[in-house]
């Protein structure tokens, strides 16, 4: 009689150890789908911006944005690259260094603080007043059309004459960075 109630107790155990086997096999899978999906759902996930500056919607997804957003940052970079006096030069600079692509950044640090530097000595000042902005989104390529007005500490027209500047962009992780940025015809 024990060995009977030995022999069904084993494959008790057996017949347990194959269920909790099975569940354990099935736990797996479910958490290997919900893994894909969640993945597949943090790549297609669109964040809605809505700034105080836009009437109607923005996004931006991955390394897309839209066009609106775009405007935007090129209506952002072109105040901060080509809007100074000599007070906050370095200040606009500094910030618009930050949207600069680091790959780039050393060049461009270069340029716009010898830029800051002829601005304190020569006390120059500029505005760039944007007439239109546009966006190549296949390209991602930007091109802003303005007037540009510099003068002199004495009020004295440098120059005011309307520009075009190309701005190069990437989006990396919904981040925006400026790859390049050079007036029409030169750099």
């Amino acid at each position: 009689m024990q060995i009977k109630k030995y022999l069904s107790e084993k494959e008790n155990y057996a017949l347990s150890i194959r269920v909790m086997r099975f569940f354990i096999v099935v736990i797996g899978v479910v958490v290997l789908i919900q893994s894909f999906m969640t993945y597949a759902l943090y790549k297609s996930q669109k964040v809605v911006l809505v700034p105080p500056s836009l009437s109607t919607q923005a996004f931006v997804s991955g390394s897309d944005a839209s066009d609106e957003y775009l405007r935007a940052m090129a209506r952002y970079v072109c105040i901060l690259a080509l809007t100074y006096s000599p007070q906050n030069a370095r200040a606009q600079f500094s910030e618009f260094l930050k949207l600069v692509n680091p790959g780039v950044v050393g060049e461009y640090k270069k340029i716009f603080y010898d830029l800051a530097d002829k601005s304190e000595t020569a006390a120059v000042s500029s505005s760039f007043f944007i007439s239109k902005i546009e966006v190549d989104r296949q390209a991602r390529k930007m091109i802003v059309t303005g007037v540009l007005n510099q003068w002199t500490g004495d009020k004295k027209f440098i120059t005011d004459e309307i520009k075009k500047y190309h701005i190069a962009y990437s989006i990396s992780d919904g981040m925006f960075y400026v790859r390049e940025f050079k007036v029409e015809g030169g750099k």
